[in-house]
């Protein structure tokens, strides 16, 4: 497990206190469930805006998503997404084609 501390005002402890106390539940499992719960209403958009820009690929916008196999591949079809690679990726992955050697995979 990680942790993330983060300050907040004397008065901003007091009223996280008084709400974790009406919930039953820690000043530290509010806090924590009130940010995943920020978190989970972001990172589908996130993953899928990421995505779009060319800044991560397919595999690393499912993980973000924090979707499902089969949820991931509903909201891409939804979204209409298509995953964009780098010019200079796809001239590095042309070069490392053109240099393989086949002879050895052929009998």
């Amino acid at each position: 497990m990680e942790q993330i501390n983060f300050r907040v005002s004397k008065d901003e402890k007091q009223v996280i206190d008084i709400i974790a106390r009406a919930k039953g539940i820690s000043t530290s499992e509010l806090a924590k469930r009130t940010v995943l719960k920020d978190v989970k209403s972001t990172r589908v958009d996130l993953a899928f805006e990421l995505l779009k820009q060319g800044k991560i690929g397919r595999k690393k916008a499912w993980f973000i998503s924090g979707l499902s196999a089969h949820e991931f591949l509903v909201e891409w079809t939804r979204r209409g997404a298509e995953e964009v690679m780098p010019d200079d990726m796809v001239d590095r992955e042309l070069e490392i084609a053109k240099d393989l050697d086949l002879k050895r995979f052929m009998r």
